[in-house]
């Protein structure tokens, strides 16, 4: 059926009807896949980006980055661990099941079951329980203050509808095997799953039964992923795609200079970093693991050139930044902003005084597009770090795959970026990133960065409700983190989106596609 025909059917059948001329179709290409369609299986924010038009949460972010009600209508606090939560009527899942407070609950019990990459976002919660079909109470473990930030990055799904494709847990992204959600996936969101080629196509059309307003005018979405940036831009230049997002530094200017297309810049809140094994014994290959030594672990930072690879690769799209923060964010100190300087001599200097003056070999690892010139910056690195003796193995992996073995632990240095999300606040990143690995606690920092006083300083972030209080303690974990090299941080990225000059899009400093603020002239 042609997908003009297939639109006017469906928009006509709402009560919408609409000529196959005046559809619109937004062919979107990135350099990755969709990981997949179940929103519990990753905290992966690409995917959670654009599968975010297809599941809705209790809250969501606005245009303004500001938490507005979603399927919740309203909450109130009963004591300081104890929310109320008054669930909206009359919304539908896509294949026309009412949502309930049955929905959330399965959905809680599903994106908080062990090993999930979710249950350290809901670990603050005791129990959820029901009320009444559009009432849930829940109760909290502690005090916490970033209750309603989590919950803007947690989905809901359809009971009945996951128990009937045999989907009650998470997808196992390592296998993949029998999994109805590579293909499948049923929400309340503005746009629905309309068909699904992995690693070719995935379409999504206007869900004309969204329970809000609807500012958009999109009709189809297509997603194709295109790996090579070259490849990419040209699909964009050529007219066969009308919007990229992270357009290449290096094409900007092309892009720009191009009838019919521009570039929509913001700044991220993502920072790139390299982290790294500080805990084992010895690195594959050694004796010894030199990264534990904090004199290596700064020879490695003042070994990279960070402006050469703002100027040269990112082309003046970046902030080469100290900390783990954005000035976007809440709490972000930049008193503490302040890097290390680029200087071979003092990074030959600090080897030999740690018993490395003929260098070593590092394995090292980095995702393939999952970061805007992740490969280039990595490869730039092998080449900055044999200048000071370090014989770096790059390997490089598809973002799937390396999203699954950083966290199991399976590298001693390798790229990450992270930006706070979903929950728009320092916790998140400390949390997951700087806290020694304890349970639910320090999931992206395997043997990695271990401080006993960040440790005890975490969690009263995560319960300080007192402003002044938590600035104190973020800054104080910030400072801790930065003076002992917890990670090699590099810069915050750009956001450098092309687009046709008749796609009329928003470009939020989190990088989520809220595509049900997006026109098309």
């Amino acid at each position: 059926m042609n997908r003009y025909l297939k639109i006017l059917l469906l928009t006509s059948c709402a009560g919408l009807a609409v000529s196959a001329a005046d559809a619109k179709t937004l062919r979107f290409a990135e350099s990755q896949e969709i990981s997949s369609m179940d929103p519990h299986a990753a905290r992966e924010d690409f995917t959670l980006s654009l599968i975010g038009n297809v599941y809705e949460g209790l809250v969501r972010w606005n245009k303004e980055l500001k938490i507005e009600p979603a399927l919740a209508e309203s909450w109130e606090t009963l004591s300081d661990t104890k929310w109320r939560f008054h669930l909206r009527k009359g919304v539908e899942f896509h294949n026309g099941n009412p949502f309930t407070a049955d929905d959330v609950i399965f959905s809680f019990e599903r994106a908080g079951s062990p090993g999930s990459p979710f249950a350290g976002l809901l670990e603050p919660i005791a129990e959820v329980v029901k009320v009444d079909d559009h009432t849930i109470d829940m109760t909290l473990k502690r005090k916490y203050a970033l209750l309603l930030n989590d919950f803007a990055g947690w989905y809901i799904l359809d009971k009945e509808f996951q128990e009937s494709i045999g989907a009650q847990k998470p997808l196992d992204l390592s296998t993949n095997t029998g999994g109805a959600m590579i293909t499948q996936g049923v929400g309340t969101g503005p746009f629905k799953v309309a068909s699904r080629e992995p690693d070719v196509k995935t379409v999504f059309v206007a869900n004309e039964k969204w329970w809000d307003k609807r500012e958009h005018n999109i009709d189809e979405i297509v997603y194709t992923p295109i790996a090579n940036n070259a490849t990419r831009v040209a699909a964009l230049l050529s007219g066969e795609v009308d919007f990229i997002r992270n357009a290449p530094p290096q094409d900007v200017a092309r892009i720009e200079a191009t009838p019919g297309m521009q570039i929509m810049r913001a700044p991220h809140l993502r920072n790139i970093f390299y982290g790294m094994d500080q805990q084992s014994k010895t690195l594959p290959g050694l004796d010894s693991n030199p990264l534990a030594d904090i004199r290596v672990r700064k020879a490695i930072y003042q070994a990279i050139d960070i402006d050469g690879i703002k100027r040269s690769i990112m082309r003046d799209n970046s902030r080469p930044s100290a900390i783990m923060m954005a000035p976007q964010l809440p709490f972000y100190d930049a008193s503490l902003d302040v890097r290390f300087p680029f200087d071979i001599e003092a990074s030959k200097a600090l080897l030999k005084e740690a018993g490395y003056a003929d260098g070593f070999t590092l394995p090292m690892d980095c995702p393939a597009g999952s970061f805007i010139n992740d490969e280039q910056i990595c490869q730039a690195t092998v080449g900055m770090l044999a200048k000071v003796g370090i014989k770096a193995q790059l390997t490089m992996h598809p973002p799937v795959q390396f999203d699954t073995e950083l966290p199991a632990g399976k590298y001693s240095f390798y790229m990450l970026g992270w930006a706070g999300l979903p929950t728009l606040d320092a916790y998140n990143i400390i949390s997951a990133t700087f806290h020694t690995p304890t349970g639910d606690l320090g999931a992206w920092n395997p043997k990695g960065y271990s401080n006993a006083r960040v440790d005890e300083l975490i969690p009263q972030i995560g319960t300080e409700y007192d402003t002044e209080k938590r600035q104190e303690m973020i800054s104080e974990v910030m400072k801790l983190h930065r003076d002992e090299v917890g990670k090699i941080m590099l810069h915050q990225q750009f956001l450098t989106w092309g687009m046709s000059d008749k796609v009329h899009a928003i470009v939020p400093a989190d990088e989520y596609t809220r595509f049900w603020y997006y026109t098309m002239d």
